[in-house]
């Protein structure tokens, strides 16, 4: 390699963020808002105000509390048990710029959740460099994190998954940079970046799990790893106090809250159905393979087989490991140095997520997003094979190029996709699916695309008109995002009036098995006349009176 190449290669990364910081900021404004975006708001504004409250900030709590009486349109019951890190300043920067237009405050939303999760790319990059000593990997790493499309899409408005993808990554990070030193510095941070991811999402809590876990392994394995009891017991102290002084909902009734919120999943809440391969199921009763599906499904293929290809390399190594299991040991039976160590962590956290996720009690919906955090287990076994095939593959000239060759087809691929799915990356399928397959599944869960729609319908239609929906999804959301003149335009009206519409909206998800139940045929007065597709994927459907 040249001088010149190798210089280029040390800075790539810079050129990376920078490139992909330009895009983020000239691409947030383009996507749609997903029916969690005014919940998530009111949360914010919620314990925005109660600090205030706690701190006698009384002018302040005040101009909150304006802000949070107009934040209440909701038909699901509240639940306070949700983390602040994103929404309180987000309802902080809300009222500090005194943002009075809706559709600014959730620009302004979209722009910090980007934010976040470039925060979290960094991070990703950091730990990847330090565990893969050939440069080349991380920047490719980086590359297919970010170009996975529905990673991409959601970085711009899922609130939550991507806000709890990101700060795992960093407590991953910190996890590691203690293998290297057990300072108090990077116990401090280890805990409470932990205590913030497991306030945003519950499977938060693998990550102390998976530390107790590895640490009574590293005792089996070596009896000299017990001195490192004063860093599980300082981290789990940190840990505790972090996650109670960071979160208002444990300050206090802390006990009663705490089990409030390990036990919030059964709470019934959400959609009555799931719409998945064809049928409609109950959320906790969905097929035990549909995680495993939705993840084949909608994953880049090349991810795919990055993935499979380094998921199987690490576990023959952890297999090939059993074969030196002995009582006299002389160094660990899992790992022989920190590199080993941190891929046997993860290959066993990453065993155990599946299995909750194909087992446990869950209630599904909006196909994975709960589980989009596996994106960095699927990154990083992906770097452990191109690592494995740099360091251990030895082929004729020819057929490198060929492997070479196929990668970057597939990487503009990925790019490909993403392009054709803008804004609605957050809706992508895999070409590993059938095209007649893809409306099988829910996709527009969120709504994203009735900003669109609401848009074009009051520009391409003169006068009055009168909207229903034909679909489970509260669109009076996003027709309060329209500006003064088309919401007098766009009349709203519901179930009890609905066959006095002009106009039907469906983004295809029911709260009824539509193939038993008339709730959404309107007694047969309405036709459709156009949809949204993209790459054979219906978006979005209109439907309008028939004509006498």
């Amino acid at each position: 390699m040249s001088y010149v190449s190798k210089k280029l290669l040390n800075y790539s990364h810079y050129l990376f963020f920078i490139f992909f910081f330009i895009i983020g900021i000239c691409l947030y404004k383009d996507f749609g808002f997903n029916i969690d975006e005014s919940f998530q708001r009111k949360s914010g504004l919620y314990w925005l105000k109660y600090i205030s409250d706690f701190f006698q900030f009384n002018d302040f709590s005040l101009a909150v509390k304006q802000k949070l009486n107009l934040a209440d349109d909701f038909t699901i019951p509240w639940f306070g048990d949700y983390g602040i890190i994103f929404d309180l300043p987000a309802a902080l920067f809300e009222i500090m710029l005194d943002i009075k237009e809706p559709l600014k405050v959730y620009e302004l939303r979209h722009l910090l959740n980007f934010f976040y999760f470039f925060f979290g790319v960094i991070f990703l990059y950091k730990l990847l460099s330090k565990r893969f000593s050939k440069k080349i990997l991380p920047l490719l790493g980086i590359l297919l994190f970010v170009l996975t499309p529905r990673l991409f899409g959601d970085s711009f408005h899922n609130n939550k998954d991507i806000i709890f993808l990101t700060f795992f990554i960093i407590s991953i990070y910190y996890y590691f940079e203690n293998f290297n030193k057990n300072s108090l510095k990077n116990i401090l941070l280890l805990s409470l970046f932990s205590a913030i991811a497991t306030s945003t999402r519950i499977f938060g809590i693998i990550i102390p799990f998976g530390i107790l876990l590895l640490y009574f392994l590293s005792i089996l394995s070596n009896k000299k790893e017990i001195k490192n009891l004063k860093f599980i017991i300082y981290f789990f102290i940190f840990y505790f106090l972090f996650l109670i002084l960071h979160w208002p909902f444990l300050w206090e009734n802390t006990l009663t809250n705490i089990y409030d919120f390990l036990t919030h999943y059964k709470v019934s809440f959400g959609p009555p159905l799931v719409f998945f391969n064809g049928e409609f199921y109950k959320p906790n009763l969905v097929p035990q393979y549909y995680l495993l599906l939705w993840i084949f499904i909608s994953t880049p293929v090349l991810n795919l087989m990055l993935f499979t290809s380094g998921f199987f390399i690490l576990l023959k190594r952890v297999f090939y490991k059993f074969d030196f299991i002995n009582e006299n040991r002389n160094n660990y039976d899992f790992w022989k140095n920190s590199n080993e160590k941190k891929d046997f962590f993860l290959l066993i956290i990453f065993l155990i997520l599946i299995l909750i996720g194909s087992f446990f009690d869950i209630k599904y919906y909006n196909s994975w997003r709960f589980f989009y955090f596996l994106n960095f287990f699927i990154i990083y076994f992906s770097l452990i094979f191109l690592e494995y095939y740099l360091e251990k593959i030895k082929l004729k000239k020819i057929f490198n190029y060929f492997y070479v060759s196929l990668f970057f087809i597939l990487v503009f691929l990925n790019v490909y996709k993403v392009i054709i799915y803008h804004p609605y990356q957050s809706l992508y399928f895999n070409s590993l699916i059938p095209n007649k397959m893809k409306n099988n599944f829910e996709v527009d869960f969120m709504g994203l695309s009735s900003i669109e729609f609401l848009r074009n319908l009051d520009k391409n239609y003169k006068g009055e008109v009168k909207l229903g929906v034909k679909s489970w999804y509260p669109i009076w959301r996003t027709h309060s995002l329209l500006n003064e003149k088309a919401k007098s335009k766009i009349k709203l009206v519901f179930e009890d009036e609905i066959l006095s519409a002009d106009i039907l909206y469906s983004n295809r998800i029911y709260d009824v098995n539509i193939f038993k139940s008339n709730k959404y045929n309107f007694e047969g007065k309405f036709t459709k006349t156009k949809e949204l597709v993209i790459d054979n994927l219906i978006i979005y459907e209109i439907f309008e009176k028939k004509l006498k």
